[in-house]
């Protein structure tokens, strides 16, 4: 089974109409959910029908997404070049000028309009560095000297060491902390992990002198399930979101891990268990899977499996597609199903961010993060211009040979020790 999906790697999908439908409404909301005075992005919108309260949290991880989606939509004819790039310059300025930062680390919510910190939220390392993700992208595609100057006064204000050393408590730390409150200081937490988090270590390597050790300290657990090996499992969003910004194809770590491998197999694992359905929930299938991060009948959950099992008959779209760039007939497969089997579902966005048939239930929401990363991955598989706009990087470059990736053989392997 596993070998025939294989098979299907390079079976060309680019120019179907679904997957352009799916790219261009992402598209859409990003430039609507954007607001036109500050460039702030709306962290999740209606799909369907409206909100009876008004829509004022901006998040920063929906900016970077924001600020990537632009130059696709630009190099797809579906936003006029000299409105996107007006509109990055705008977030750019406003970013700097309002949105609410410590120490360069920008709170992980504000609102929309004022850029003032809401929900008591932290000042997020990993939010920050999904919206730097975007600012980098911005300035090498644009190449427009005033996305340059601001970009490099965000990049300046960053004090990375700051948020590895908790302040100077902690002068021997190799892992970055989560993020830092107000009232209550540090997060206990870090990214030690293996998670999404790679691409904050990319860019911590590449922009600042701090310990590289942290990347072959980060803790890997191996996962065995039907014949597929994978690193953690768990929500597929972890081993898709690093995936769609930067480009791990060809290439292994000091450890000897292959992490376009660890994603094609956390996919396939993933599919795997909803095929197998241990649960028996509702439509689960070969053509309907993806445990993700997402919302949920009860509210927003960590829904993945195997390794890390939290499993309630929630599927999220974002999941398949977001595995287009490593699974691409199984990806177009999940969405021309979705699409036919349950057409209430779509909505002005495309896809919900979540639907649960067991319990009759379709979100009503499409969330930021989950419609960038599924942007960021259909347009790698059909262009490949994140990838290749990171690749000629060379702060990505230099965070990439810091944390030990290298060329290598293609073999499929998950690990190669020798």
């Amino acid at each position: 089974m596993i070998f025939s999906i294989l098979l299907g790697l390079a079976k060309p999908f680019a120019a179907d109409p679904l997957l352009e439908e799916v790219q261009h409404r992402a598209v859409n909301f990003f430039w609507k959910e954007s607001n036109s005075e500050t460039g702030f992005t709306h962290d999740r919108a209606r799909n369907v029908g409206t909100y009876t309260e008004p829509n004022t949290i901006a998040s920063c991880a929906a900016v970077g997404f924001a600020l990537v989606a632009y130059p696709i939509g630009v190099d797809h004819k579906w936003l006029d070049r000299k409105q996107a790039l007006e509109r990055t310059r705008l977030t750019l300025k406003h970013l700097l000028t309002d949105w609410q930062q410590e120490h360069g680390w920008l709170y992980h919510f504000v609102d929309w309009k004022s850029g003032v910190r809401q929900w008591k939220s932290e000042a997020s390392s990993v939010d920050t560095s999904l919206c730097l993700a975007g600012i980098l992208f911005a300035e090498r595609y644009w190449k427009d000297s005033e996305v340059t100057r601001d970009s490099q006064a965000f990049i300046n204000r960053i004090d990375w060491k700051w948020m590895l050393e908790e302040g100077g408590k902690t002068v021997d730390a190799v892992h970055l902390s989560m993020g830092w409150h107000p009232e209550s200081g540090f997060i206990n937490n870090r990214w030690s992990d293996y998670n999404e988090a790679k691409f904050l270590y990319i860019q911590a390597y590449g922009l600042s002198d701090i310990t590289n050790a942290g990347w072959d300290k980060i803790k890997r657990t191996e996962v065995h399930y039907k014949g597929i090996d994978l690193l953690t499992g768990g929500p597929l969003f972890m081993h898709q979101m690093s995936e769609g910004f930067y480009d791990f194809r060809g290439k292994r770590d000091r450890l000897g891990y292959d992490y376009e491998i660890a994603q094609r197999n956390a996919s396939l694992a993933n599919r795997q268990y909803c095929i197998d359905n241990p649960k028996g929930f509702k439509g689960y299938g070969a053509n309907f899977w993806g445990l993700n991060a997402s919302d949920g009948p009860d509210g927003y959950n960590a829904f993945g499996a195997p390794g890390w099992i939290n499993d309630d008959g929630t599927i999220c779209p974002t999941a398949p597609l977001a595995s287009i760039n490593v699974l691409p007939q199984v990806a177009m497969d999940f969405a021309k199903s979705l699409r036919t089997d349950y057409p209430d579902a779509w909505g002005q966005y495309g896809f919900p961010d979540s639907l649960n048939p067991s319990k009759n239930w379709t979100d009503t929401d499409v969330i930021g993060i989950d419609l960038g990363m599924m942007l960021c991955a259909t347009e790698n598989y059909r262009t490949g211009l994140i990838w290749k706009t990171s690749n000629a990087n060379p702060i990505i470059r230099k965070g990439m040979d810091r944390a030990g990736l290298k060329r290598a053989k293609v073999d499929g392997r998950l690990q190669v020790t020798e």
